[in-house]
């Protein structure tokens, strides 16, 4: 068993290159060389101590793209040197929630970053086969990366319904809104209108396909929205978990709208219920994705009808986590924040 070079988060806000141990694979195991792996949300939440269950020494990431070195015993349908993209979980297959296909609901199932099981910031990560999806040669690995959080984005537009010529509005301009308006964008959405704080951002919300951007520095962001969208969202997606992110988006939802809740909350929200109930707003609740969300976004990245690259704002090496993390949480204007683990491309911003 060799080793390898990974970031590690040894404590809370301290994170470094060390030199770790390359796990052994199991039968059904599938050993990846990372070449290109995203920050998310969850990542900065676990390196500043206040995600709800990952804790460190842990190797954060789990928006990754890689090549296949290895393959257990029992993998027959994969072959090393194929590109993957992956899942941040692994299910267990055999309850009613994956009979059903609803893997994401899966009560059992393992997670990347927790319980010693190391992830993506890394030269090499293991995964599970059931959570390994093959991508067609020639997708760039930063795109392939950004399979996972597209695929978050695709799970709740589908929850959200049809898109085609509706408005929708989307809360909080970070990643995964970022994807969120992007997908709806793709899904045939006639308006989307991103709504975040400071100026910065209106730049990539444009780059997602957003037809206007609302600053919520420069006031109330629901008037903001409601200027552009008189009659309100058709459809509004909560991709932030700030205080009053909920009110915010009954605000801006149509009478008898949607809203799409995916975010996380870092710690529990009070929040108006009446408007909710008064203007009859269906309020769905979407967690992570399936394979089917996987499929989807590999379809749509591999016949280029969607480019998700122009999100990516910062680039690091693997040797710079520590700059990667500290850009994802201080500076304005950031999007997706990539790293590179195979000596790829590398500049500090592109925002």
């Amino acid at each position: 068993m060799g080793e390898h070079l990974a970031a590690v988060l040894t404590e809370r806000g301290s994170i470094g290159l060390r030199r770790v141990s390359t796990p052994r694979i199991g039968p059904l195991d599938v050993l990846v060389r990372v070449l290109a792996t995203g920050i998310c949300g969850s990542d900065l939440a676990t390196y500043r101590g206040s995600h709800p269950y990952k804790r460190p020494p842990v190797v954060l990431g789990h928006e990754l793209c890689g090549v296949v070195e290895q393959v257990g015993a029992e993998v027959a349908d994969l072959r090393p040197g194929a590109l993957v993209c992956s899942a941040a979980f692994s299910p267990c297959d055999s309850c009613a929630q994956c009979a059903r296909g609803a893997t994401n609901l899966c009560p059992d199932r393992e997670n990347l970053c927790h319980l010693g099981w190391d992830g993506s910031f890394a030269e090499l990560v293991l995964l599970r086969r059931n959570m390994v999806f093959e991508l067609p040669d020639g997708i760039d690995p930063e795109a392939g990366a950004m399979a996972e959080p597209l695929s978050i984005a695709a799970h709740a537009a589908r929850l959200a319904g049809p898109l085609v010529e509706r408005s929708v509005a989307v809360v909080g301009a970070g990643g995964i809104g970022l994807c969120c308006a992007l997908v709806a964008r793709r899904h045939g959405a006639a308006s989307v209108v991103c709504t975040d704080l400071g100026p910065a951002k209106e730049e990539l919300a444009r780059r997602a396909g957003a037809t206007a951007y609302v600053d919520g520095l420069e006031g109330g962001p629901c008037d903001g929205v409601l200027a552009e969208l008189p009659d309100g969202a058709d459809v509004t997606f909560v991709a932030s978990g700030h205080t009053g992110a909920l009110d915010q988006a009954a605000g801006v939802t149509r009478l008898g709208g949607t809203v799409v809740v995916v975010s996380y909350f870092d710690r529990p929200h009070e929040f108006s219920a009446n408007p909710l109930v008064s203007a009859e707003l269906s309020v769905r609740f979407s967690a992570l994705s399936t394979a089917e969300d996987f499929r989807e976004v590999i379809g749509w990245l591999a016949t280029g009808e969607l480019d998700p690259t122009p999100l990516i704002s910062h680039r690091y090496q693997l040797a710079e986590a520590a700059a990667a993390m500290e850009a994802l949480g201080t500076q304005r204007g950031v999007g997706k924040v990539m790293m590179r683990c195979d000596g790829g491309r590398a500049e500090r911003s592109t925002a």
